[in-house]
């Protein structure tokens, strides 16, 4: 699906001299903004489905194979794999743009995709059977992390700059280091993990406003802020449970920030996050009610109704601001 902010800012000009009516404005302003589903819906998501197909053929492979063919040539050959997916990515690529490229084709997205994960999936066999990083093996999350995002970079790729926070979160989800868990040893380590994904969330939001402030990849904004509000709030309501006052205040502060994301986001191009916002908001009112409530059957349904109202409301939000938008 295209995407042309260009097109989206000049729409309400041409709608106010009369060029274009409204019904066709906000028709075209969706399109612009790459919220109007097509035919393409269908191609995109058989090429994901292709991607997630050969990789699991890989792993298969390994599975069937390993005996047969050892883990170096296992190695070389999944190496060998991802060389040819990205060597034809390189070749066909435009020069790199700090804004939006033209993919040279409907496949390049998604052979990128491809050869990005064959070689984490090489990286990861390498290092569980050669062991060549031993006890500092979760470096090499890192290090996956830090191809994929120079990957993305280069080539343009969302899906890829997406794959990259993930694996650097998840790096630091495995690596707690042993500063942290001395400091925060008593609580079982679970309040180093929140820990780490509240600085994550952080982290990643702060380098999505930076990227859109220096117009460098700036269209990367919304998928850092949205996994790092995502991580924000998942450290945030990681302490909700029990009857302690920290818990009450965990509770507490999901509902502000919840509420706080999704009004903020609620008149701009973020959906995403003005849902996110919202659900936040609702699961923190949920654990501030439902104590109150006497008896399973009427909490289930009290949980029930609730959820078909929020859900109800979501889709009214969602139809008020395609109706309203230009």
């Amino acid at each position: 699906m295209s995407v042309s902010p260009d097109v989206a800012r000049a729409l309400p000009a041409l709608e106010r001299d009369g060029v274009l009516s409204p019904a066709q404005a906000g028709l075209l302003g969706r399109i612009a903004r790459g919220e109007h589903a097509s035919a393409d819906l269908l191609l995109h998501a058989l090429l994901y489905a292709g991607v997630l197909a050969v990789t699991g053929g890989v792993g298969l492979l390994v599975k069937d194979r390993i005996a047969d063919l050892g883990p170096l040539a296992i190695a070389v050959l999944i190496g060998a794999a991802a060389a040819g997916c990205l060597g034809w990515c390189a070749r066909v690529a435009p020069p790199f743009a700090r804004g939006r490229m033209v993919a040279p084709g409907v496949a390049f997205d998604y052979l990128l995709v491809l050869g990005a994960l064959l070689l984490a999936a090489d990286l990861a066999w390498i290092e569980w059977r050669f062991t060549p990083l031993g006890p500092a093996w979760p470096w090499h999350l890192l290090v996956v992390a830090t191809i994929h995002a120079a990957l993305a970079l280069r080539f343009d790729s969302r899906t890829l700059f997406a794959l990259a926070l993930a694996s650097f979160a998840a790096w630091r989800g495995v690596a707690v280091t042993g500063l942290e868990h001395t400091l925060f040893g008593w609580a079982g380590g679970t309040l180093a993990l929140r820990l780490n994904g509240l600085a994550c969330g952080v982290l990643f939001i702060a380098a999505g406003h930076l990227m859109r402030r220096r117009d460098v990849k700036a269209h990367f904004e919304p998928v850092a802020a949205l996994l790092g509000w995502v991580l924000v709030l998942v450290a945030v309501a990681g302490g909700m449970d029990g009857d302690a006052p920290a818990a009450w205040l965990h509770r507490l502060a999901l509902l502000a920030l919840g509420a706080w994301l999704g009004v903020r986001h609620w008149r701009t191009e973020d959906f995403g996050l003005f849902v996110l916002g919202v659900l936040a908001a609702y699961v923190a009112f949920l654990a501030l009610t439902l104590p109150g409530i006497d008896g399973g059957g009427l909490a289930a349904l009290y949980v029930a109704a609730s959820a078909v109202a929020l859900l109800a409301g979501l889709l009214r939000a969602r139809a008020r601001r395609r109706g309203a938008a230009p």
